[in-house]
């Protein structure tokens, strides 16, 4: 706020006085050598030192009234400034300010009340302010006795539009008192909430289609466990013994496993859609003290089927130390589609390490493989849902990696890659200590 703005509106009466009365001290030794000199020039010119020096009465009075109708002049110029400047600000108010007096009849309205209730501020002179109420009972009943109680009162309304309609404002209203304190009006300041209970409305909606979709989430995750995957199994169970017990051709027998592998990959798909369904609905997950050295060490049992389809060197941490985390045991599904993967896209026979590292408050673990790495522009792709690198004789959900970065999040970690100096990439995960 400016300096003039602020004499204007924030100044007290005090400071108002005080600079009147600078206004007098310099009109008044201003205008006692102006008079006598006016005086002298009329006279002649030869009295001006005696004029202004031994003054009649006459010319004493004269000079004293003068000065105090330029103060008068002064304070009448700066209360028309500041009505002024309140009235505009009334004027130009974003929200609806309405005066009344204390019966509640309206004799002041500005512009904006008629842009929220379309009625302009002359069809609202000398109405009750309960007229524009929804209820007209509300402000003798609830309104009034706070104002006569507290000297004010907010709260939430129900008006009536020109239109016919009702909608909602927030009003604040509070007493007005003279300079002795006794109360004379009250004044309203109205704020439509027409848009915001219009975005709560849309809020709630959104909310309730959000939960909808969690709840049909749900139950394509369940549909994909009970109702599918059951059959799949019993499928592959079913070629699994056929397989073992078929005396026919090689044909056959080549038929037959392709059969079984193309079950397998189909359990595996409903497994991994089933996991990351229940994963994106997630917010959040318990947590516990687990060890990741024990958890690394049982990779080899869990993943004995890939490995002896596609043998590799796994190297893990060396046992004995502790490595304890702040985790859920979900998190095995991390290290378990990492180490999965570097099976299915390294080289036969080729090494996967892993490794784990202290970060500070993070325990930092890395499953390096051998294979053909993955490009910059791929690096943060292929934790995308249905993205796979293109790799002849690679099958997959696509699902994998987009579970495990899911995971990782829910522990509030973080997964990425890196490139491996020896050839092929490094899948870093960094989990928080326990």
């Amino acid at each position: 706020m400016s300096d003039p703005i602020a004499a204007l509106v924030s100044e007290s009466r005090a400071a108002r006085m005080r600079a009147v009365l600078r206004v007098a001290a310099i009109a008044f030794p201003l205008y006692w050598v102006l008079d006598a000199a006016i005086g002298a020039a009329l006279s002649g010119g030869y009295d001006f030192l005696d004029r202004l020096l031994h003054p009649t009465a006459l010319e004493i009075g004269v000079r004293l009234l003068v000065t105090a109708l330029v103060a008068l002049l002064y304070r009448v110029r700066q209360a028309t400034a500041r009505m002024r400047l309140l009235s505009s600000a009334l004027e130009a108010a974003p929200d609806g300010i309405q005066i009344a007096d204390l019966h509640g009849r309206i004799g002041y309205s500005n512009p904006a009340v008629q842009t929220i209730y379309g009625f302009s501020p002359a069809d609202l002179l000398g109405h009750n302010v309960g007229e524009m109420n929804a209820d007209p009972t509300i402000a003798g009943r609830l309104i009034l006795p706070a104002l006569q109680r507290t000297g004010s009162w907010a709260g939430e309304l129900e008006v009536k539009h020109k239109s016919g309609g009702t909608f909602p404002i927030w009003l604040t209203t509070s007493i007005v008192r003279d300079r002795h304190g006794a109360p004379t009006a009250s004044v309203g300041v109205i704020r439509d909430l027409s848009e915001r209970r219009r975005a709560e409305q849309e809020l709630r909606r959104y909310a309730e289609q959000l939960e909808e979709a969690t709840r049909l989430k749900d139950l394509f995750a369940d549909i994909l466990r009970h109702d599918l995957l059951g059959p799949a199994s019993a499928v592959q169970l079913s070629l699994d013994t056929l397989q073992r017990h078929t005396a026919g051709t090689l044909p056959d027998a080549k038929l037959l496993a392709s059969a079984r592998r193309s079950c397998g990959r189909l359990t595996e798909m409903i497994e991994a859609a089933a996991t990351y369904a229940k994963l994106s609905a997630a917010t959040q997950i318990e947590f516990g003290r687990i060890d990741l050295g024990a958890l690394l060490a049982t990779l080899p049992t869990e993943l004995d089927v890939p490995l002896a389809e596609r043998p590799a060197h796994l190297v893990l941490p060396p046992g004995g130390a502790a490595y304890p985390a702040r985790a859920n045991p979900i998190v095995a599904l991390v290290f378990t589609n990492l180490v999965s993967n570097a099976i299915k896209y390294g080289p036969p026979g080729g090494t996967i390490e892993v490794a784990i590292r202290d970060q500070g408050d993070r325990w930092q673990v890395s499953v390096a493989d051998s294979g053909e790495g993955i490009p910059d522009a791929d690096k943060e792709r292929v934790f995308t849902r249905f993205e796979r690198l293109a790799k002849e004789g690679v099958k997959g959900s696509g699902l994998g990696l987009a579970i495990a970065r899911r995971i990782v999040d829910l522990h509030g970690g973080r997964i990425w890659i890196e490139d491996n100096p020896g050839g092929g990439a490094v899948f870093c995960v960094a989990l928080p200590k326990a």
